[in-house]
C-alpha cells in the first residue's frame, strides 16, 4: 500500500510538472498559478500544495526537471556532430542551430530558463539551481570545442553571448535584418576564435545608417515635472518586473495621481509605455555609452581605468545593480513579450541592430589605445557583457575585475606594439 501511495505521488508530481512546462512555455513562469495547474491535470489544489508546497517549491521542481531535459538536449545536440572537424563554416552552423533550437516551440524546457533568468528568487536553492544549469552549458561546449585547441578557452565567452542572443533570437528569428546581422556579428566572433581576419561589419554599418534612433523621452523635462516622475515610476516597475508589469493604474497609484494623468500628457498608454522602457535604458545610461566627454585626457586611458567604468556596470550588489544588469534584464522581457505581442518586435529589432554601437562610437578616453575595437568587436562585447550580467545576476557570482579583463582579452583584438 505505501509502495502504490508513493508511485501515485510521483505520477501525480510528473503529471504537474510537466503540465508546468507546457504552461511556461505558452505563457511563461509568471502566469503560472497553483489553481490554474490543478485544473490543467484535473487535480485539486490540495493536491498540488501538498506535493509541491509552494509556488516556489513547484517552480523548483520544474527547473529540476528542466535542467534533466537541458542535458539530455545538449547531450544529443553534440552527439549528432561528433567526430565533425571544427571549421569556422561548420561552428558558425552549428551556433546558429542551438539558438533555433533552442527558440523552437519544442524546446519548453528552455522557456524555463528564460523565465529563471529573470526571476527575483534569490534563495539558496534557486542560486544553486542556476549555477548547475550555467556550469552544464558551459561543460557541454567545453567538451565539444576541447576538439579544437584554438577553442579550448571559449566555451565561457560563447556561453554569455548566447545567453543574450537566445532571447534576441526567440523574438526576431526569421525576421531578415535580424538574421542577417546575429549572422555577421557571430561570424565576427568566431572569426576572432579561429584567428582569421576580421571580415568588413557591412550588414551592421548598413543598419545603423539607416535607423532613426529615439531621443531620451526625459530630454528637455523639468526634474520635478510630473511628466518625469511618470516616466520614472514606470521605469521602475519595467526594470523590476518587466515591460508587462506597468499599467495605468499601477504607475498613477504610486504617482498619487489619477489615472488620466498620462492620457493627458501622451496620445496611447502604449506611446507611454515605449518612452517609459527608452526612459529606464537613457536615465541610467553609463555617462561614457551616452557620448559624454569623459574627464582627463583621453590619451591616458588604460586597462585600470577602463576596468574602474566597467565594473560598476555588471555589479550585482542588492540596491545598486549594474546598468548592463538592468540593461539585459529589460531586453530580455521586452523579447519574451515580444514572442506573444508581435507589434513589439520592432522595438526589440532597434534594441538588437545597434548592439555595441555606444561601446564602438563612444570608445576614445574609454578603451586603452592598444585595444582594436572594430564594430564587430564592439557588438561581440557588448552582447557578452550583457550575458554575462544576466546569469550573474540569476547565480548570484559577481562578476570580478579579472573576469572582465579575460572577456576583453578573448574578444577584442589587441595591436601589435
Amino acid at each position: 500500500m505505501l509502495k502504490s501511495q508513493a508511485t501515485i505521488r510521483a505520477t501525480d508530481a510528473q503529471q504537474i510538472i510537466d503540465a508546468a512546462i507546457a504552461q511556461a512555455a505558452a505563457n511563461g513562469l509568471r502566469s503560472l498559478t497553483m489553481r490554474d495547474l490543478a485544473q490543467s491535470v484535473e487535480k485539486s489544489t490540495t493536491v498540488v500544495v501538498n506535493l509541491f508546497g509552494t509556488k516556489s517549491g513547484l517552480i523548483q521542481a520544474v527547473g529540476e526537471k528542466a535542467l534533466q531535459l537541458d542535458s539530455d538536449f545538449h547531450a544529443r545536440f553534440f552527439q549528432s556532430v561528433a567526430g565533425l572537424d571544427l571549421n569556422r563554416d561548420t561552428l558558425l552552423t552549428l551556433v546558429q542551430n542551438y539558438l533555433r533550437s533552442r527558440t523552437s516551440d519544442e524546446a519548453g524546457f528552455a522557456r524555463v530558463w528564460e523565465a529563471l533568468l529573470l526571476e527575483s528568487d534569490s534563495s539558496s536553492m534557486r542560486l544553486d539551481l542556476m549555477r548547475r544549469w550555467d556550469v552544464m552549458r558551459k561543460k557541454a561546449w567545453s567538451d565539444h570545442l576541447a576538439a579544437n585547441p584554438r577553442l579550448r578557452s571559449y566555451a565561457d565567452p560563447l556561453i554569455a553571448w548566447a545567453t543574450i542572443e537566445h532571447f534576441y533570437a526567440g523574438a526576431l528569428q526569421g525576421r531578415t535584418e535580424y538574421e542577417i546581422i546575429a549572422a555577421e556579428g557571430l561570424g565576427g566572433l568566431i572569426d576572432h576564435a579561429f584567428g582569421l581576419p576580421e571580415r568588413p561589419a557591412t550588414a551592421t554599418f548598413w543598419y545603423r545608417q539607416n535607423l532613426t534612433l529615439p531621443q531620451a523621452p526625459a530630454e528637455g523635462l523639468e526634474a520635478d515635472s510630473i511628466q518625469r516622475k511618470l516616466l520614472d515610476i514606470a521605469a521602475d516597475q519595467i526594470l523590476a518586473g518587466g515591460v508587462t508589469a506597468i499599467t495605468n493604474r499601477s504607475v498613477s497609484a504610486v504617482a498619487g495621481t489619477s489615472t488620466s494623468t498620462i492620457a493627458y500628457h501622451w496620445p496611447d498608454m502604449r506611446r507611454f509605455v515605449l518612452d517609459a522602457v527608452w526612459h529606464s535604458v537613457f536615465r541610467d545610461m553609463p555617462r561614457y555609452l551616452a557620448g559624454h566627454h569623459l574627464d582627463g585626457d583621453a590619451e591616458t586611458a588604460d586597462l585600470d581605468s577602463w576596468t574602474r567604468l566597467m565594473a560598476p556596470t555588471v555589479s550585482i550588489r542588492p540596491k545598486i545593480e549594474g546598468f548592463y544588469v538592468r540593461y539585459a534584464r529589460l531586453i530580455a522581457s521586452i523579447c519574451l513579450e515580444a514572442r506573444r505581442d508581435p507589434s513589439l518586435r520592432d522595438l526589440a529589432m532597434l534594441l538588437r541592430g545597434p548592439e555595441g554601437g555606444g561601446t564602438y562610437y563612444n570608445r576614445a578616453g574609454v578603451w586603452p589605445a592598444d585595444f582594436d575595437l572594430t564594430r564587430l568587436a564592439a557588438t561581440r562585447f557588448a552582447l557578452w557583457v550583457k550575458g554575462l550580467a544576466l546569469t550573474s545576476a540569476a547565480t548570484g557570482i559577481p562578476v570580478s575585475e579579472a573576469d572582465l579583463i579575460k572577456g576583453a582579452d578573448q574578444l577584442v583584438a589587441r595591436l601589435a606594439r
